[in-house]
C-alpha cells in the first residue's frame, strides 16, 4: 500500500499542470453549461454562447493530455525505461495508475455532474445511479482505451499520431461502407445476430488484456498487434441488417377494435424534398387520420408499401422504420417512401393499386395534469422542468435530469391569456395546438459530460389549411400534460385503387 501511495503522489508532483488544466476545462463546462439553458439565453449570455462550442472539446483534450501523460510517466513501450531498475511491482503500479485516474477523472466529472445537476434544479441524490451509469460509460469508451494507448505507446506525440490515425481509419471505413451499403447488407444477412455483439464483447476483453499483459510483461509489439486484430474484427464483421419486428404487430382479431383509420386524402401533398437520390424517386402519399380515442395516442412505428401496377408490374418497399406520432387532434400523416427510378418512369402515368401495411402502437394516457404556465419555470409530469421560451410564441423549453421524459402537451386556443395582436391571425375557439416530446422511456441515459437534457417544443395545429394559425402562449395559460403509456401494438393496412403515382 505505500508503494501505491508514493507512486500517486509521486504522480500528482510530476503532472500537476496536466491536473490543472483538465479540471480548469471541466471547471468552464460546469460553469458555462446552464447558460444553454432557459429561454432567455440568448438575452443574458449573448458572448458566452460563442465558445460553448469549444468547451466539450476542450474537456476531452485535457483527459486526454492527463490519462497518457501519467501513464508515460513510467513508459511500458521499449527497453529502454529507467523505472524498471526501482522496487516498482506492477500491480501496486497499475493500481496507482488506476487510482489517479479515479481521483482526477471520475471524481471530479462525478461532481461535476451533481452540480450541474443541482443547478438545473433537481436533486442530486435522486439521480446517483444513473450518474454511476454514466461514469461506467466513460471509463469503458474513454479512459480504458485511453489508457491502453498510452500503453503500447512511447511518446505524447506518437500516442496523438496513434489517435489521429484511429479517427481517420473509422471516418474511412465508414464511408466506405456508405458507398457499398447493399453490398454490406447482403453479406451480414449470413452472419448470426449475436455474432457482432459478441465480438465488441470480446474486443474490450481484449482492451483489458493488453494493458494488464503490457504492464505485467511490456509485450508491446505482440500487444499492437493484438489490438489491430481486435480493431479489425469488429470493423470487418458488420452488423446484421436491423430487421423491423413484424410479427410482434398482429393484425386485429374480428371484432376488435382499430385504434386508428387511415384513409386517402384527396387533397394534393405540398412536395417535400423530392429531388431524386441514388437513383431513387421520394414518394409522399397523404392520408386521414381518425378514430383515435382521446387521451390516446398511436405511434407508427413501421411502414411497407406494396405497389401493383398493370402489366403484372410489382414493387414492395419491405418494411421500414418511420416514427410518426399521432396524437388525438392530428387529422393526417404522410407517407415517405422512395420508389427506383426505373420502376417510376414505367408506372408514374399508370392507374396504380397501393397497399400500404402499417405498424402501430397504441398509447393511453396513464397520467393527465392541467398546469398553468408560469412566468418562470413550472414543473411537469416526468420529472421536467419547462419555461415559456417567449410570450406570445406557443414554445416552449424543458429540462430534465439524464434522460428525456416522454409526454404531450397541448392547449386550447380560447384559453390564452395572451393580449390580440394586430399581425397575427386569431385562432377559432376550441382549436387545439399539441406537442409531443418523444422518448422511448425505458432508454439508459445518453453518453455526456452533462446530466441534464434539454428540450425545445412547438405546439402546433395539424392541419393542412390552416398552417397559418400560430399559438399564443403566456403566463396564466393552461396546458394539459399527459404521460402516455403503451397499451397493445397492432398492425393495419391500407388499400388504395386508382393512384396515380406521378401525382404524388
Amino acid at each position: 500500500m505505500d508503494q501505491i501511495i508514493h507512486i500517486f503522489r509521486k504522480d500528482i508532483r510530476r503532472h500537476w499542470r496536466e491536473i490543472a488544466l483538465s479540471l480548469a476545462t471541466l471547471a468552464a463546462f460546469a460553469w458555462n453549461e446552464p447558460s444553454l439553458w432557459g429561454p432567455q439565453r440568448l438575452d443574458e449570455y449573448p458572448g458566452r454562447l460563442i465558445f460553448s462550442r469549444w468547451f466539450t472539446p476542450m474537456v476531452l483534450i485535457g483527459w486526454f493530455l492527463l490519462i497518457v501523460r501519467v501513464v508515460h510517466e513510467e513508459v511500458l513501450a521499449g527497453d529502454r525505461q529507467f523505472w524498471v531498475t526501482r522496487p516498482y511491482d506492477w500491480k501496486k503500479l497499475l493500481t496507482a495508475k488506476a487510482l489517479f485516474l479515479v481521483v482526477f477523472v471520475n471524481v471530479p466529472l462525478f461532481i461535476a455532474q451533481m452540480v450541474l445537476l443541482s443547478r438545473a434544479g433537481f436533486r442530486p441524490t435522486g439521480y446517483l445511479s444513473g450518474l454511476l451509469y454514466l461514469q461506467l460509460l466513460w471509463t469503458l469508451t474513454l479512459i480504458l482505451p485511453l489508457i491502453t494507448l498510452a500503453a503500447i505507446t512511447s511518446s505524447l506525440v506518437q500516442a496523438i499520431l496513434v489517435a489521429l490515425g484511429i479517427l481517420v481509419g473509422l471516418i474511412g471505413v465508414g464511408a466506405l461502407f456508405s458507398v457499398a451499403t447493399i453490398q454490406r447488407l447482403t453479406t451480414a444477412n449470413w452472419i448470426p445476430v449475436w455474432l457482432p455483439s459478441t465480438i465488441k464483447v470480446c474486443a474490450y476483453a481484449v482492451i483489458v488484456f493488453v494493458l494488464v499483459w503490457q504492464y505485467a510483461r511490456r509485450r508491446t509489439q505482440q500487444s499492437r498487434l493484438l489490438l489491430i486484430a481486435a480493431a479489425a474484427a469488429v470493423l470487418v464483421v458488420p452488423s446484421p441488417p436491423d430487421m423491423f419486428p413484424a410479427s410482434e404487430y398482429p393484425q386485429p382479431s374480428a371484432g376488435q377494435q382499430r385504434v386508428v383509420q387511415f384513409a386517402l386524402d384527396p387533397a394534393k401533398p405540398k412536395r417535400e424534398d423530392t429531388r431524386p437520390k441514388e437513383k431513387k424517386v421520394i414518394l409522399q402519399i397523404p392520408l386521414l387520420v381518425s378514430g383515435i380515442a382521446q387521451s390516446s395516442a398511436v405511434d407508427i412505428d413501421g411502414t411497407m408499401v406494396e405497389i401493383d401496377a398493370p402489366g403484372g408490374m410489382h414493387w414492395n418497399s419491405g418494411w421500414f422504420r418511420s416514427s410518426d406520432f399521432l396524437p388525438p387532434d392530428r387529422p393526417f400523416v404522410d407517407v415517405l417512401f422512395s420508389l427506383d427510378n426505373v420502376f417510376f418512369e414505367q408506372v408514374k402515368a399508370s392507374s396504380a393499386r397501393v397497399h400500404i401495411s402499417f405498424a402501430l402502437t397504441a398509447f393511453q394516457a396513464k397520467e393527465t395534469r392541467r398546469i398553468t404556465a408560469a412566468a418562470r419555470e413550472f414543473a411537469v409530469p416526468g420529472g421536467a422542468l419547462c419555461a415559456i421560451v417567449r410570450d406570445g410564441y406557443g414554445a416552449i423549453e424543458c429540462r430534465s435530469a439524464l434522460t428525456r421524459p416522454f409526454f404531450m402537451v397541448s392547449m386550447i386556443a380560447g384559453e390564452t391569456t395572451c393580449p390580440p395582436r394586430e399581425d397575427q391571425k386569431e385562432a377559432p375557439p376550441g382549436t387545439i395546438f399539441s406537442t409531443v416530446n418523444w422518448s422511448s422511456g425505458s432508454a439508459p441515459p445518453e453518453l455526456g459530460i452533462s446530466p441534464v437534457t434539454v428540450s425545445s417544443l412547438d405546439l402546433r395545429l395539424w392541419s393542412r389549411t390552416q398552417e397559418d394559425l400560430r399559438p399564443r402562449l403566456c403566463p396564466g395559460t393552461p396546458l394539459t400534460f399527459s404521460i402516455p403509456e403503451e397499451k397493445m401494438r397492432m398492425g393495419s393496412e391500407l388499400n388504395i385503387n386508382g393512384l396515380r403515382l406521378a401525382d404524388y
